[in-house]
């Protein structure tokens, strides 16, 4: 070592291990890490490895009818894997029947076919055909649906698991679905419907394109009129079908109208109103009707599933209908990969993989987290805010990080405030993997 090598290394090193001494004692001594510390639960890095013991802090919520189990990117293959664990978990041990997605409904049901009929080869091949979003088009997903199907070999009908969609953007599928219904039940009004609904299934197709607001609206009464057709033909189409699938075509026919309320007011950008989001809680609370008796783990982004007020989301009309019989798991990350669509300024970069590099912002709930001793951990809001140092610093300003599907490589602009309301419990994985897209 050159001399003066030697004595910048004499300057330095005082300032290294003060710098070290400073980040250790702040970890130590901050009162948020030790109270974290004295609530968290600390689970295993490998989510589809957790053992029954590491998630029985979820008992708490067993009880009720729906359990929302959000996420904080729609691209982070834990966050997955987790969602997989914990509905195995609900289903064994608590009886839970329902994996309700934030998917397309009509798609769903060929899928859900296939699940009941545990024909789980087909099970990759209809996620490539039926699904519309990238998003679930995943070998996380695929897994999870494939013990979903082979769950139910072998079992009666009324112990079998259900994989059902919520969501309400498209019409590629309910208009086909509806006309053959109609025609195999004999429905005396089948060619009025098909006219109504090759029309719906059109302006669909087209995104909406010189589609202005009379034909819209006169779109509108039309499938209003089928649907009373079908209330007036009720004794009809079950008869010819069971009281099971009239309900079922019923509920079709509403996800049908739903689509067109959101694809027209999405295409003409007028945002008055949160129509998504209350359809979907509509279309839940349809399922806790339709499954008797059933309960519901609930998969969608953080945002859908939180009881956030603000903008009129699918956890605030739920928590208003169901109080009690709603509870709701969020999740969140400070590092790592996930997949996410890029964007540079107004410009598509494509789907892809993204990593963050940056620590998290502080005074963040990430920043919080992530200095803790266990990198993957839950806890429970309730017993968060038993100490008045968390509960003050959720009634301030207090902020997480969350993506959806998209991701212009900042993460500052992803972090928006978290109320002490917005969830029941928090799922924290320090550092995240990319989910794998599904080949053909």
């Amino acid at each position: 070592m050159k001399l003066k090598d030697f004595f910048l290394s004499l300057i330095l090193l005082p300032i290294f291990f003060n710098c070290e001494k400073n980040r250790i004692d702040q970890n130590q001594s901050n009162p948020l890490i030790e109270s974290l510390a004295r609530h968290q639960l600390n689970l295993s890095q490998n989510p589809l490895e957790w053992k029954d013991e590491e998630l029985e802090f979820i008992d708490v919520f067993a009880d009720a009818r729906i359990i929302g189990l959000g996420e904080a990117s729609h691209g982070s293959k834990e966050f997955f894997e987790a969602k997989h664990r914990i509905f195995r978990y609900l289903v064994e041990n608590f009886g839970f029947k329902v994996f309700a997605f934030e998917a397309d409904f009509g798609e769903s049901l060929y899928i859900n076919d296939a699940i009941q009929e545990s024909r789980t080869s087909d099970i990759k091949d209809l996620m490539l055909s039926k699904m519309h979003f990238w998003t679930w088009k995943t070998m996380e997903v695929q897994h999870l649906l494939e013990w979903m199907s082979e769950n139910n070999r072998d079992k009666n009908d009324r112990d079998k698991i259900h994989y059902i969609g919520i969501d309400c953007q498209f019409n590629t599928y309910h208009p086909g679905l509806l006309k053959n219904y109609l025609e195999q039940t004999n429905a005396v009004f089948y060619d009025f419907a098909k006219e109504i609904l090759d029309e719906a299934k059109e302006v669909s197709r087209i995104s909406y394109e010189n589609f202005n607001l009379i034909e819209y609206n006169d779109l509108l009464n039309k499938v209003n009129n089928l649907a009373d057709s079908l209330s007036l033909n009720k004794d009809q189409l079950i008869f010819n079908s069971t009281p099971e699938e009239y309900h079922l075509y019923r509920q079709i026919l509403n996800v049908l109208k739903q689509s067109l309320t959101v694809g027209y007011h999405s295409s003409k950008q007028v945002h008055d109103k949160n129509y998504r989001d209350e359809y979907m809680a509509e279309n839940v609370e349809w399922i806790l009707d339709y499954k008797k008796d059933c309960k519901i783990a609930l998969w969608a982004h953080n945002g859908h599933v939180a009881n956030n007020p603000q903008g009129g989301w699918m956890g605030s009309h739920l928590n208003s209908s169901l109080n009690e019989d709603y509870k709701i798991i969020g999740f969140s990350f400070s590092h790592g990969s996930f997949t996410a669509v890029g964007m540079g300024g107004e410009d598509n970069t494509g789907l892809k993989s993204h990593t963050l590099t940056k620590e998290p912002l502080l005074g963040t709930l990430n920043e919080l987290f992530s200095r803790s001793k266990t990198s993957v951990f839950g806890v429970l809001i309730e017993d968060l805010i038993s100490e008045a140092i968390w509960n003050n610093l959720f009634e301030s300003e207090l902020k997480m990080f969350s993506l959806g599907a998209v991701y212009n490589g900042n993460p500052e602009a992803y972090y928006s405030p978290i109320k002490k309301t917005y969830y029941n419990a928090i799922i924290y994985f320090d550092s995240t993997r990319a989910s794998e897209l599904l080949i053909n």
